[in-house]
């Protein structure tokens, strides 16, 4: 028998937003009320992952925003069988933030940035 894990109800409501603000981005990525939703559910893992990659500083803080670009651009491969929202936000994110990283580091700026923690 499979036991589901107990969730509040603020958690249960935000996977529902998470989950129907990626179902909208999938439809039309252009739904700027869902990027916002996506946003407000998402933004922390996003925060979290540009903090890891560039830390607490501006850089990081456009970083998010790359990230959720990214996020809303890969929307439509988004499989809520395959896993749940945040933890595709999270990689699609890590990934995202993965690309920006190389790149900062081949263009030479590497030495000005600190390292992210492994």
């Amino acid at each position: 028998m499979i036991y589901r894990r107990q969730f509040s109800s603020e958690q249960i409501e935000k996977i529902a937003r998470t989950k129907d603000a990626l179902g909208r981005l999938r439809a039309n990525p252009a739904d700027a009320v869902a990027v916002l939703a996506l946003y407000e559910t998402c933004g922390r893992e996003l925060q979290e992952v540009g903090v890891r990659y560039f830390g607490k500083n501006q850089l990081g803080k456009k970083a998010v925003l790359n990230l959720l670009v990214a996020v809303v651009s890969r929307a439509w491969s988004y499989d809520p069988q395959s896993m749940s929202a945040s933890e595709w936000v999270s990689r699609v994110a890590d990934a995202e933030a993965r690309k920006l990283w190389e790149a900062l580091d081949a263009g030479g700026s590497g030495d000005q940035l600190t390292r992210r923690a492994m």
